[in-house]
């Protein structure tokens, strides 16, 4: 006879392994009539026979199983290469086992363990639960990898009651009815195939296997133990009493502990969730004010991820538009945001009517339909075309190097205002910025301009933000100059507002449809994913989370389309479709299969995920590793197209040369005048720079920066720290230049004097005559300050003279300059 479990040949008619020790004979649960090898049901009773027990301890896959299986295989990638995802893990043991043991034959002690085994792998199976190992007399199992459910926690919990009802029936030893404890615990697990050893093994790791088997061990004999966060996802459907929070061995923490009585076959009554009818009549209101008084507001529309604000948003647009109103609609992404995506530009193209994508050709049409209309001045094509992305003649680029940071941005913020106030003269305009808890310190300060603006004119400055992470606190209202702000708090839909939500999808009065009602709490984005998963899914079993969910729908997908799903993730909210081909490696996929699952949909020429929480989802069910491999493959795709991105994703990956692309990134945007950009840029490589010289030109840079934005006393600061870290005379020399650059700036002509002539040092010893030209040329506007007319001659005469000899036309003009 084989062995089932480690496929030894034994004699026939042995009972037991002669190499593992496993029981060789089956019984009947039903019955006790032995049972032949094959069977799948029992000859005697005809009730169903438990599925054998495959050599590694795992369950025989079924044929559904099987063949998802090979239809990976066939596609070139396993299922199960290994993932994080929430999971609920279960340990059931038999209690009083070791007393058992002392009382008991061995022989016996086998039979039961076999009875045992085959009982609790039954139960798990039909639950659709995997098995992951039997030790001793503990059965361990998990449910959600490596294929998740909509309502695993629910399927744990049903399982553990089945076992405990069916336990009764294993013992023939004449010591009355088995007893089992049960632990089980859900949580964040990674899940892999480990292919070391002599054979390769599926298991998971995480808290929740760890906690599961405490949970065991603390039970009593026919006690099922929860965690709170199980208790949560199946509350609904059991009757549980509170154990209170209890010490566990292992864990810093007390644990919240509930002890499962059975289940619940009543419900529960529901208090009632805050509406948004009032919250609309608010806004309402706004509107109908700006029409009558012809001064405009702000409002801020605040609530949880999920609960609806961008629906609130969509009907206010939708009314506003009834009433007169022009739209227009920027969007905050959190990672991943392009050229010319952000969130000013995109309002300022609305106003503009670009049509998305908008190339260069059509971005000049409309910014030379501006300059017809009068929406746009003559001086002002120069801004809008640094603005909007586009190329610019020698001329213009000229021009807009020659400004300062402060007029540059002074007037920037001329354009968009008079931009929008000639709009406003036209049709009462409604601003929408959404997700501003992802805005950037420059987008926050065009927000306070706007929201001053929007008082003086027919304008509604509509922001949408999550209450955690709102950035609009005190020192952003103050920066408006006490110009009111609404803000509108958004909670959850009522039962009767989600029963007409449910309505559009199915019936709401379906069974389905209300456990859907119940276990959303009034989140419409929970509500509806549960909705169209419970209609995908075709059963009414709902999952404890929406990252559960969101797992769920991804292993229904084909390999091919959830690597690629995974992929977008890296990339962010929004992605190319070439970039998502690049990073997943397939150069033929297409995204119909994401489209057809609401996971993305299309918007212009990219893909956007249908909510930010599906992105995040998918982006932490990512392992640690493939994250990194997928940031690196990101950063390839960005290098000669976005270095910013470049620089963010190398930073993800945890790549040691993040430092230098961030100094790459960050000297880009100095270049064109991007001053705050380039700042956080800056001082973000200098957070990760490891080399000192990297850091050392970091530093560097960034002082400059300070120094333009008009904070020269901490650029001295940053440049005294630099000068430790210069790691050639060339470092070094720059450093030197920027604290007498600093020390002009603050007044301290003698601390600048001194600088530059360890500059000039360096300079000299290395023959640089460029860099020469530039001391000379400091030093003399450091003279003209200083009241020393000769002076000043003399040096810009020696800078006109070493820029000659370099033969830099840049030293030359501003040598000439400083001579003028």
């Amino acid at each position: 006879m084989k062995c089932l479990r480690c496929q030894h040949d034994n004699r026939g008619g042995a009972k037991f392994c002669a190499q593992c020790a496993a029981p060789l004979q089956r019984n009947c649960l039903h019955c006790g009539t032995p049972l032949p090898e094959a069977a799948k049901f029992c000859p005697e009773c005809a009730h169903t026979v438990a599925a054998p027990v495959s050599p590694a301890g795992h369950q025989t896959p079924s044929r559904d199983a099987s063949e998802r299986l090979a239809t990976a295989a066939l596609a070139g990638h396993s299922p199960i290469e290994g993932d994080r995802r929430q999971a609920t893990a279960l340990v059931a043991d038999i209690s009083g086992y070791s007393a058992m043991c002392a009382r008991l034959d061995a022989e016996n002690v086998q039979n039961l363990l076999g009875r045992f085994y085959d009982m609790t792998d039954r139960v798990i199976v039909n639950y659709g639960g995997h098995i992951i190992d039997h030790a001793g007399d503990a059965t361990l199992a998990v449910f959600g990898a490596p294929v998740a459910h909509e309502n695993d926690g629910e399927r744990a919990a049903r399982a553990a009651l089945d076992m405990h009802a069916q336990s009764g029936a294993l013992a023939d030893t004449g010591e009355g009815p088995l007893r089992l404890h049960v632990g089980i615990a859900s949580g964040e697990v990674v899940a892999a195939t480990i292919a070391a050893g002599a054979q390769p093994k599926y298991a998971v790791t995480g808290d929740a296997v760890n906690l599961a088997a405490r949970l065991n061990a603390f039970a009593e004999a026919g006690q099922t133990l929860i965690t709170d966060a199980v208790y949560r996802s199946v509350s609904h459907i059991v009757d549980a009493q509170s154990l209170g929070d209890i010490a566990l061995k292992g864990f810093d923490k007390p644990v919240l502990l509930w002890n499962v009585g059975g289940l619940r076959y009543t419900t529960r009554e529901r208090r009632p969730f805050v509406g948004r009818q009032t919250e609309l009549r608010q806004l309402m209101s706004v509107l109908d004010a700006v029409q009558e008084s012809g001064n405009g507001s702000a409002v801020l529309v605040r609530g949880d991820a999920g609960i609806g604000k961008s629906h609130l948003v969509d009907e206010m647009r939708s009314r506003a538009q009834n009433r007169g109103y022009a739209c227009h609609k920027g969007q905050v992404l959190d990672f991943g945001v392009r050229k010319g995506q952000d969130a000013i530009s995109a309002i300022v193209k609305d106003m503009l009517a670009v049509q998305a994508p908008g190339d260069q050709v059509a971005l000049r049409a409309a910014v030379n339909r501006g300059l017809t209309s009068g929406l746009l001045a003559p001086d002002q094509e120069v801004l809008i075309g640094d603005l909007l992305e586009l190329e610019q003649s020698p001329e213009q680029r000229a021009v807009f190097n020659a400004m300062d940071n402060e007029t540059r941005a002074q007037r920037l913020r001329e354009l968009i205002t008079g931009m929008l106030q000639r709009c406003a003269v036209r049709l009462p305009r409604l601003l929408i910025v959404e997700d501003i808890h992802w805005a950037a310190p420059d987008l926050l300060q065009y927000l306070a301009l706007l929201t001053r603006a929007a008082g003086e004119m027919r304008v509604v400055l509509l922001m949408t933000s999550r209450i955690e992470g709102d950035p609009l606190d005190k020192h952003w209202r103050a920066s408006t100059q006490g110009t009111s702000l609404m803000t509108v708090d958004v909670g959850p839909l009522r039962p009767e507002e989600a029963r007409i939500l449910a309505g559009g999808l199915m019936e709401a009065s379906n069974r389905i449809a209300l456990n859907c009602i119940e276990r959303a709490h009034g989140n419409p984005l929970f509500l509806e994913q549960l909705l169209r998963n419970a209609v995908e899914s075709g059963v009414d079993k709902l999952p404890a989370t929406i990252q559960s969910l969101i797992l769920a729908r991804m292993d229904r997908f084909l390999p091919r389309d959830k690597i690629a799903l995974q992929a977008a993730s890296i990339i962010g909210q929004r992605f190319a479709l070439d970039a998502l081909r690049f990073l997943a490696d397939d150069a033929e996929y297409h995204c119909d299969a994401l489209i057809a699952g609401d996971l993305a949909r299309p918007d212009g020429a990219d893909y956007v995920f249908a909510h930010a929480l599906i992105q995040e989802g998918v982006y932490s069910s990512l392992l640690n590793t493939r994250k990194r491999e997928l940031h690196r493959r990101a950063a390839d795709w960005f290098s000669h197209r976005e270095p910013i991105l470049r620089a963010e994703h190398l930073d993800r990956a945890a790549d040691p040369t993040a430092a230098q692309a961030y100094l790459v990134a960050a000297e880009d945007q100095a270049r064109k005048f991007r001053h705050e950009p380039a700042l956080r840029l800056a001082e973000r490589g200098v957070e990760l720079a490891s080399v000192d010289s990297v850091r050392c030109s970091l530093m560097a840079l960034r002082a400059e920066l300070l120094r333009e934005t008009g904070r020269p006393a901490e650029a001295i600061t940053v440049l005294k720290c630099a000068l430790e870290l210069a790691g050639d005379d060339e470092q070094l020399f720059r450093v030197w230049m920027g604290i007498a650059g600093s020390n002009r700036v603050t007044g301290d002509i003698a601390a600048a004097m001194d600088a530059l002539d360890h500059a000039e040092d360096i300079a000299k010893r290395l023959t640089l005559a460029a860099e020469r030209s530039r001391v000379h040329h400091l030093r003399g506007n450091l003279f003209f300050a200083a009241g020393n007319g000769a002076a000043c001659r003399t040096e810009h005469e020696a800078a006109l003279y070493q820029a000659q000899q370099a033969g830099d036309r840049e030293c030359e003009a501003q040598a000439l300059s400083g001579l003028g």
